[in-house]
């Protein structure tokens, strides 16, 4: 069995990098079509990331800004005039290693709250032992294979129907380094999920359309993909709610916690 390596502060920014990686290089892509259809800008500068998608302005997942320490205030103010400019209410994400009295004075001083909690998990790239799982089969797909298949099934297991959502989704999937992965029930497709590896193997973008939920699909998934990154990477890492019953599930295969992060909203935004 292979150790779980030690965790520190350098493994801590290895994963979050990886995580950071692919959901920044899908709207870098998007920033570069041909006029900015999506009005999407991007920022980054001494270790602070921010993004902004005038299209949905109300997902804040898509208006985040990440990376902060209580020594990037100056950059932060700067972003946050950004975001004021288009009246568009950010998402901050905040590592609970780099959340200090200081920090959390200052974003409280901004008119901002703490929302909800999410941890990043991580575990060493192992296969796990030999399962079946009765009626479903997993397969990795290909480039270009059943690409209708795979994003439709993925799509409607999110329940996305925002346009632009899904533009944005789909762009996500055709990224360097996305392995594709699809579920099926009975020959009938389920579930899809994709990793991105580059050393460390980011568990992400797994769905499950509701009539096929709670019939193990997403377990096999992460058993398919564990097995498929141990061929080539060093690390696996995901993110989930904290104390989830994703959480759960996955440290049935290992994982444990790398750390905790803390979400804020502005408090004049909030319900």
């Amino acid at each position: 069995m292979t150790a779980t390596p030690p965790l520190t502060p350098e493994l801590i920014e290895r994963l979050e990098a990886a995580i950071r990686q692919k959901g920044w290089d899908a709207l870098r892509r998007a920033s570069k079509l041909q006029g900015n259809p999506h009005g999407v800008t991007l920022y980054g500068r001494g270790g602070l990331w921010a993004s902004l998608v005038r299209a949905l302005p109300e997902l804040p997942w898509y208006n985040t800004v990440s990376g902060l320490t209580q020594d990037t205030l100056t950059e932060l103010d700067e972003v946050l005039s950004v975001y004021q400019s288009e009246r568009i209410a950010p998402r901050l994400s905040v590592w609970a290693t780099h959340l200090t009295p200081t920090l959390g004075a200052a974003l409280f001083d901004r008119g901002f709250t703490p929302v909800g909690v999410g941890a990043t998990l991580y575990a060493a790239a192992e296969a796990p032992p030999p399962r079946t799982f009765a009626g479903v089969e997993v397969r990795e797909l290909k480039l270009g294979e059943d690409t209708a298949t795979f994003n439709a099934v993925l799509l409607a297991g999110y329940g996305f129907t925002d346009p632009v959502q899904r533009a944005l989704a789909i762009l996500e999937n055709e990224g360097a380094g996305v392995r594709r992965f699809l579920a099926c029930v009975d020959g009938q497709p389920a579930a899809a999920a994709l990793s991105v590896q580059n050393g460390v193997a980011y568990l992400a973008g797994a769905a499950t359309l509701p009539e096929f939920r709670g019939r193990g699909l997403q377990a096999a998934l992460i058993h398919c993909r564990l097995n498929n990154a141990a061929q080539s990477c060093e690390l696996v890492t995901v993110t989930t709610a904290f104390a989830s019953g994703s959480q759960r599930n996955l440290e049935r295969y290992g994982f444990r916690v790398a750390q905790l992060k803390t979400f804020w909203s502005e408090r004049q935004s909030l319900p």
